[in-house]
C-alpha cells in the first residue's frame, strides 16, 4: 500500500488565525501572585567569584524570625559545612526569605551545595513547623558578584544592619559554624 502524501498547500487557502503566535492570555497560568525565578540557564561561574543567593520560603512555613526557625537554619548550615567545593560565607535570615553569600568551585558545586542546604533547611524547618511539604517553592535566585564593588555592596550593607540589630533581620557570619550577630527575639 503506497504512502499517502498530504495534499499540496493551496495558495487560496488562508492559514488559521487562531492557532499559535503571541497573544493575550497565552501561556501557562501563573501559580501564584509573585512570579518565580525564570527557568533560564544560569551564567557561567568561576571559583574566584562569590555568588549572592536569595531563596524564598513558602508562606505555610511561617516567619523565620522565631528562635526555633533560627536554630533549624543553623543546623542546616552546619550540615552544609562538610562540603569542600561549596561554602556559605554569610547568611541573612529575613522574615520570608534567606539571603546567602556563597563560594563554589563551579556551577555543579553551586547547584549541589544549594540543593543540600535547601534539603537540610526544609527538613529542619518542617520539623519545627510540624508540617510536611515544600519549603522553598521555586528556584533560588543567584547573582554572581564579579567585581569588588558588587561584593562590597552585597556585604557592605550588612554591618549597618548588625549595628541596628533590627528584629526583622538576623545575620550569621560563618566561621566554621553559624553564630548569630544579633540576639534573636
Amino acid at each position: 500500500m503506497p504512502l499517502r502524501r498530504p495534499p499540496p498547500r493551496s495558495a487560496t487557502r488562508a492559514p488559521r488565525a487562531t492557532w499559535g503566535g503571541a497573544r493575550r492570555g497565552a501561556g501557562r497560568p501563573a501559580r501564584g501572585t509573585r512570579p518565580s525565578e525564570p527557568h533560564k540557564p544560569r551564567p557561567a561561574l568561576s571559583a574566584r567569584h562569590p555568588v549572592q543567593v536569595t531563596a524564598r520560603v513558602a508562606p505555610a512555613v511561617g516567619r523565620l524570625r522565631r528562635r526555633a526557625s533560627y536554630r533549624a537554619i543553623r543546623r542546616a548550615v552546619r550540615t552544609s559545612l562538610g562540603r569542600d567545593d561549596f561554602r556559605i560565607v554569610e547568611l541573612e535570615v529575613r522574615a520570608t526569605r534567606l539571603e546567602l553569600i556563597v563560594e563554589a568551585d563551579d556551577q555543579a558545586a553551586l547547584a549541589r551545595g544549594m540543593q543540600g542546604f535547601q534539603i537540610a533547611a526544609a527538613r529542619y524547618l518542617n520539623r519545627v513547623a510540624r508540617r510536611r511539604g515544600p519549603v522553598f517553592p521555586d528556584r533560588y535566585r543567584a547573582r554572581i558578584l564579579a567585581t569588588r564593588r558588587a561584593v562590597r555592596h552585597a556585604i557592605g550593607e550588612l554591618p549597618a544592619r548588625e549595628r541596628t540589630c533590627s528584629p526583622r533581620t538576623w545575620l550569621l557570619r560563618i566561621e566554621g559554624a553559624a553564630r548569630p550577630r544579633c540576639r534573636p527575639p
